[in-house]
């Protein structure tokens, strides 16, 4: 009796892993689904004519907010790659670093996670998605995928490829995570998968993605974007000109469509990530990131930043403008203050606020307007070497 329980152990715990093994490559491949009701947005033509533009061309009000500087709390501005803003609470991650916990007036609270070689922590953060219902900071390193509260406590970590884990996640639904994959262009054509849906119900991947480009992908950055929009979330493969909504895990809808016109995408190494010079490449377009408000799409390239008005179907191509230590997006002319949207920030616009920072020392510059109310005020408790200060630009309707 004994041996023979022994025996249904064994094949129960068999029974068991060759379940699990079996659900664990059962993972959906999506469906892209063509549409007849999208945006048509033109990159070339605007770009032809692209030029500076003013921040009132899309701009009602622009407002600041300084975060509380400590020894516990420095913020690499350069390394911020993303902003969560809640009524209460202020999410910022920054990359190979951790993420910072602020209240909506600005003082710190906590760090979410810590570095280290522990089982409770991360080596190097990638990027991080804030679950705003929940309370919870998912935080993708280059290894691993774990989860926090927003008062720091890890809850929990769990264990997906590590070739699914990317520089741009959104939050598709709480607990459903939209994840770009890092490192997709080593993978054979035909194994491609450039972004992957993470469930923490089921703690692991439930669908991935495929890249469309079959030939060899040439050394270079070429993250899809990704970002969320009235309650609902959008995609872009690198290598392909739609932008799809995302329906459900398996399933994408056109939602809008990029004439490239001349443009074209890039079939040599990209040198300038080591340091060296690209030749021949003018019409190679590098898009790096995408958002949306209730009346503009943003997209983000090398060649400029594209802004379509979904009003007037008016599209516009603002040319980079080099100030002193930046290059901004948009001529601020509302209070002369350097402005530039982040890139590869999934949540630029929330709430129709297009929200970036300024570094504190940029409001101390030769030729930035002090007068107003708003920039007097800030100006009476900031130093110049103070944490980078959040902007909230509240976008025309």
């Amino acid at each position: 009796m004994r041996v023979l329980s022994g025996y249904k152990i064994v094949l129960v715990l068999l029974l068991q892993v060759c379940s699990f093994f079996a659900g664990a490559q059962e993972i959906q491949v999506v469906q892209k689904h063509h549409s007849s009701n999208h945006f048509h947005i033109d990159l070339y033509k605007p770009y032809k004519n692209a030029k500076s533009y003013p921040l009132s061309t899309i701009a009602e009000t622009i407002d600041y907010l300084p975060l509380e500087t400590n020894a516990s709390c420095l913020l690499k501005s350069d390394f911020i790659n993303d902003i969560t803003v809640t009524s209460k609470d202020i999410i910022i991650t920054v990359y190979e670093d951790k993420c910072y916990h602020f209240n909506r007036q600005g003082k710190f609270l906590n760090v979410i996670g810590n570095r280290g070689k522990g089982p409770k922590e991360f080596t190097k953060l990638r990027s991080a998605v804030v679950d705003t219902l929940n309370q919870w900071v998912y935080v993708l390193d280059w290894d691993k995928l774990m989860k926090f509260d927003f008062d720091g406590n890890f809850l929990e970590k769990y264990n997906v490829e590590k070739n699914s884990l990317g520089m741009q996640s959104v939050m598709v639904q709480p607990g459903q995570i939209l994840m770009g994959n890092g490192s997709y262009q080593f993978a054979e054509a035909g194994e491609r998968f450039c972004a992957y849906v993470f469930s923490d119900k089921n703690k692991n991947l439930i669908s991935k993605i495929a890249c469309e480009k079959e030939d060899k992908i040439p050394f270079c950055v070429c993250n899809p974007s990704m970002y969320n929009y009235n309650n609902k979330t959008y995609f872009s493969d690198y290598w392909n000109d739609t932008i799809y909504c995302v329906k459900d895990r398996g399933y994408l809808q056109a939602y809008a469509v990029l004439d490239k016109g001349k443009f074209k995408y890039r079939s040599t190494e990209d040198k300038s990530i080591t340091g060296g010079q690209n030749k021949g490449t003018e019409n190679v377009i590098d898009i790096n990131s995408m958002a949306e408000s209730k009346r503009f799409i943003f997209i983000t390239s090398n060649k400029g930043t594209f802004i379509y008005d979904k009003k007037t179907t008016e599209i516009r191509c603002a040319t980079w403008i080099e100030k002193p230590n930046i290059w901004v997006t948009l001529e601020n002319d509302i209070n002369s203050v350097p402005f530039r949207i982040l890139h590869n920030a999934p949540n630029t616009i929330q709430n129709d606020q297009l929200i970036s920072l300024n570094d504190a020392y940029q409001f101390f510059e030769e030729g930035v307007e002090n007068t107003s109310p708003k920039i007097k005020k800030l100006l009476e408790n900031l130093q110049p070497d103070d944490n980078p200060i959040l902007v909230f630009v509240s976008l025309k309707n």
